[in-house]
């Protein structure tokens, strides 16, 4: 069964590049490059990435390009545009090797209603149109904002990251009905990332372990995407600890073969359709 990890991060401090506030904390202030994770792939079972920019700089994301044209096991990357400005030159972008989406990291920006600004919502819809995926890092502020958004975005895939970054002391009913407004526009994905840094020491708890319920129970098995998140979860689990809570939590809720194989690969290619991935297991058979 091909496996994907829909989202991870690499960076080098010594490019420079603005990748706060990840690199606020000291155990992120170090190089997290290709090598360093491809073992623990390996180990999982897991065939490919697809690599998500960090930093709101068209020169990181040229970064991680490069950095993905001479890796295959990266299989996509998710690239930085300025979405308040002009019209974005997708033709330009969709020229570059392995590009399948863009991102609109909105955890970074300080205006709230920043997703609805005309010329984001315009850009935004135009990389639809171009065949790309729209990526959205939202949190408990954009809820309302996003939710409104999509429901006026012409067809194509969105991904919502981290199962919507609902942290422990987010108000639980109103993400549940985040999601639901989410879920209903169709082609709306969400990862199912994230919860050793939303939760840190207890992601493991029952509280945490309700999130993945409430996002499967409410969005299906054919919507969320299987991600780790690294290096961000690197503080409160290792990888492999991740990849095999997910497994033993699809086993859990009965997932049949066909369901699994969905949130672990199957999804990504939909909610992705430039991803230059192999069909069948064979990547990891020449590392």
């Amino acid at each position: 069964m091909m496996r994907i990890d829909a989202h991870l991060h690499f960076w080098r401090p010594s490019c420079g590049f603005d990748n706060r506030p990840i690199a606020d904390h000291a155990a992120y202030r170090r190089d997290f490059l290709p090598a360093d994770v491809l073992p623990d792939l390996d180990a999982c079972g897991i065939d490919g990435a697809i690599l998500v920019q960090a930093a709101p700089q068209t020169a990181e994301t040229d970064w991680c390009i490069e950095l993905a044209r001479d890796e295959s096991r990266i299989f996509g990357v998710t690239a930085w545009v300025n979405l308040d400005g002009p019209p974005v030159d997708y033709a330009a972008l969709l020229s570059r090797a392995k590009v399948v989406g863009i991102r609109a990291q909105l955890r970074r920006i300080e205006d709230t209603t920043f997703i609805t600004r005309p010329s984001v919502v315009a850009n935004l819809g135009a990389a639809l149109a171009a065949g790309l995926n729209v990526t959205v890092l939202a949190e408990a502020r954009h809820y309302t904002h996003v939710a409104a958004v999509l429901a006026n975005l012409p067809p194509g895939p969105v991904t919502i990251n981290h199962l919507a970054l609902p942290f422990p002391e987010v108000d639980r009913v109103a993400w549940r009905i985040a999601l639901r407004n989410f879920a209903r526009r169709p082609g709306t994905y969400m990862q199912l990332s994230g919860l050793p840094f939303l939760f840190q020491a207890r992601w493991r708890g029952v509280d945490a372990r309700s999130v993945l319920d409430d996002a499967l129970d409410v969005l299906g098995p054919r919507r969320l995407l299987f991600a780790s998140d690294y290096p961000m979860l690197l503080r409160f689990a290792t990888y492999g600890e991740w990849v095999q809570y997910v497994d033993e939590y699809l086993a859990a809720r009965r997932l049949t073969t066909d369901e699994t194989a969905a949130v672990m690969a199957g999804n990504a290619r939909e909610a992705n359709p430039r991803l230059a991935a192999p069909r069948t297991a064979t990547a990891r058979a020449a590392f």
